[in-house]
């Protein structure tokens, strides 16, 4: 009953979202609740696990943004073309430290995730997160193709 009721919120979920589809730069509200149901059935959670994976996941989610965030500035709104040498060398010195932050965390949270699911879910949260991206990805790319033939009409 509670894989059903996981399927029909996806089902909703998407359907809803793609129906609209994404924002160019994809707007992270829209986009949330169906990662949430696409990684809860790619990951086939039960509710228990969903109790203790999502504030897990959450968590490791603002750690990456930061770093993320933290590599976006590294170039300070310039081109890597207008930087002198000095600046480029700060540029890519940087550029693996936050490389390395996000190795870092990730592996902290396989070690996190191996307390609240069992060891094939921790292995497949990457497939899972990287077949979302794909996902997202194509829909924006069919969204922007019917866009584009919209306008040659």
């Amino acid at each position: 009953m509670k894989k059903l009721t996981i399927i029909i919120l996806l089902g909703l979920f998407s359907n809803a979202a793609f129906s609209q589809g994404p924002p160019p730069m994809f707007d992270e509200e829209k986009i949330e609740p169906l990662r949430i149901a696409f990684l809860t059935k790619y990951l086939e959670l039960t509710s228990e696990e969903a109790q203790k994976f999502w504030p897990v996941y959450n968590k490791m989610r603002d750690e990456i943004k930061v770093v993320m965030d933290a590599d976006k500035a590294l170039k300070d709104g310039k081109s890597i073309n207008d930087m002198n040498d000095e600046e480029l060398n700060k540029f890519i010195t940087s550029h693996f430290e936050n490389d390395q932050k996000m190795l870092d965390l990730k592996k902290k949270y396989a070690e996190e995730f191996k307390k609240v699911l069992p060891l094939r879910k921790v292995a497949l949260l990457a497939d899972a997160e990287n077949e979302f991206k794909r996902q997202m990805i194509q829909h924006a790319g069919e969204k922007r193709k019917g866009m584009n033939d919209g306008m040659k009409e």
